[in-house]
């Protein structure tokens, strides 16, 4: 009986560290690029960069891959944030059942008429014609997070495609619960604010003006702070058509950002203004970096790759430059935690926990195990801000209306006493 040949093995220059935390580097034999990577660890060093001898760095090649994978073919329907998390989860389902994806996207696109059917339709249709799961899930299902092409990619190669699905799907449910955290948290002071203010611009645009020929023969008698009062008042009453128009304008505008997945973005940028609610949101994107990353290395995902993965998945602020800094240093030699230290993304004790991982060779499950404690740390954080935050809002709106009432009355009362 004839015998399969085995694959070609090819030579591939590596960086790694062992675990003692030093800097290894050296060409290693392998059929593939995870075999490369599966090696190493077997050899107790962690993978940093794995790179076929004579290619470009995994780095430099990204931007040209993702243009190449680029395709023409007519987008699906528009998916919001949660549909396209809930596509990867029913699709992460029906293959872990050892159903095929072909035959997982017929059962989707048989379902209800809905945008998930429709970008499972197209998507089926993409992979019948030759194109791969990575390509199809950026063109029918709008799927542009780069940790998830990432899984994919790296499944099409080893076979365990439901495996990567669910860790993607798990991780967009992480980030939609992270969103949904914040922006539930929010959403009454923020409705208290604008119930206050309408009732406040009431009082300003239809009861104060009433009052105004009381005064308008002594408005020189009326204490300063009335005369701002009325002339605030005046201001309001004359251009009140236009600041009702630009409320509802504000409100359309955020009811089109909530049907597309936005608003809770909107309300984090709005919340960054604020020094606590800004810790806030800085330790939850902290938690989605430790739990990205650690489902990625647990993917055989080389560190490198994982870690500008990673960067390119965190929203812009502090927290993305912070994975900027990381990447660069670690791909200069630095050790992972040390990384992290110097940045102060991440509380001390999960620096611990990258260390001891780095050391014992099991870096993703400990910083799965430190984005658990993130994720207490945050939640404990956001449960102190609504605690001061409510009653502060409550005590700010209550402090205006009974300014404008006491600047009203004080003005009415001077006028009547230099009248008598």
């Amino acid at each position: 009986m004839r015998e399969t040949a085995p694959p070609q093995e090819r030579q591939f220059d590596y960086k790694a560290r062992d675990a003692t935390g030093r800097h290894r580097t050296g060409v290693l034999t392998a059929s593939d690029h995870l075999q490369a990577t599966r090696r190493l660890r077997e050899q107790g060093l962690f993978p940093i960069e794995v790179d076929a001898v004579g290619a470009a760095p995994a780095a430099a090649r990204r931007p040209k891959a993702q243009a190449q994978r680029r395709i023409k073919d007519a987008p699906a329907p528009r998916l919001t944030a949660r549909a396209r998390a809930n596509f990867l989860t029913r699709l992460a389902k029906l293959a872990g059942a050892k159903i095929s994806i072909d035959r997982a996207l017929l059962i989707m696109a048989e379902g209800e008429k809905s945008a998930i059917a429709a970008s499972a339709a197209a998507l089926r249709l993409h992979i019948r014609e030759g194109g791969s799961l990575v390509d199809g899930l950026r063109s029918h299902a709008q799927i542009e997070d780069a940790a998830t092409l990432a899984l994919v990619r790296g499944a099409e190669v080893s076979g365990e495609v439901d495996v990567a699905l669910a860790t993607a799907a798990g991780i967009h449910e992480q980030r939609l619960s992270v969103a949904r955290r914040v922006t539930t948290g929010l959403m009454y002071p923020s409705l208290l604010l604008v119930v206050s203010l309408l009732s406040l611009g009431v009082i300003m645009i239809a009861i104060i003006p009433q009052f105004r020929p009381l005064v308008e023969d002594r408005m020189d008698l009326v204490p300063l702070l009335g005369r701002a009062v009325f002339a605030l008042s005046g201001t309001l009453a004359a251009i009140w058509p236009v600041v009702l128009a630009a409320m509802l304008a504000a409100v359309a505008g955020f009811g089109w950002l909530y049907r597309r997945g936005r608003a809770g973005a909107v309300l984090a940028a709005l919340a960054n203004k604020i020094p606590m609610a800004r810790n806030v949101i800085l330790r939850s994107q902290a938690m989605m970096v430790l739990h990205s990353l650690g489902a990625l290395l647990n993917r055989e995902v080389t560190l490198s790759e994982a870690l500008a993965v990673v960067a390119d998945t965190t929203p812009e602020g502090p927290a993305r430059a912070a994975m900027a800094e990381v990447s660069s240093a670690v791909t200069d030699g630095t050790a992972l935690s040390t990384a992290f230290a110097r940045t102060g993304l991440l509380e001390p004790s999960a620096v611990e926990m990258l260390r001891i991982g780095e050391e014992t060779g099991d870096l993703h499950m400990m910083c799965t195990r430190a984005a658990s404690e993130m994720r207490e740390a945050s939640d404990r954080m956001l449960e102190r801000f609504l605690a001061l935050f409510q009653p502060a809002m409550i005590i700010l709106v209550g402090s205006l209306v009974g300014v404008s009432l006491y600047a009203l009355f004080s003005a009415i009362t001077s006028v009547n006493q230099i009248a008598f």
